[in-house]
């Protein structure tokens, strides 16, 4: 499932290639500390710290569940994907900002 969203989203920007893997029901997770989540975040995001996401994962045994994870600027987020990765979750994508993917955040999202 994941490789074929991945194959449908070529040539369009990070933001939104994000936003049609959320809409298609990739589970998000925002790594910033509950503070920075509980000043915005995505619908439905999940808040994951970055510094308990290795022990959250071991709650998680389908290592292809794919996984949209997100900060305040990308490095978070990028460092979640690495731990995911070292832990075997192949299909981890860098959403990179908070403030990028609500500028790409269709209408219907925003509705929810």
């Amino acid at each position: 499932m994941f490789q074929s969203l991945l194959a449908k989203l070529s040539g369009s920007h990070p933001a939104e290639q994000c936003w049609q893997l959320i809409e298609q029901g990739v589970q998000v997770i925002d790594v910033r500390p509950p503070q920075e989540y509980a000043g915005g975040h995505l619908p439905n995001a999940l808040n994951v710290p970055l510094d308990q996401l290795a022990q959250w994962l071991t709650q998680h045994s389908d290592k292809q569940t794919p996984f949209v994870l997100y900060c305040g600027a990308g490095i978070r987020a990028q460092k979640g994907c690495d731990i995911l990765r070292a832990n075997g979750f192949s299909c981890a994508i860098n959403g990179g900002a908070l403030k990028d993917l609500l500028c790409y955040q269709p209408q219907s999202a925003a509705n929810d």
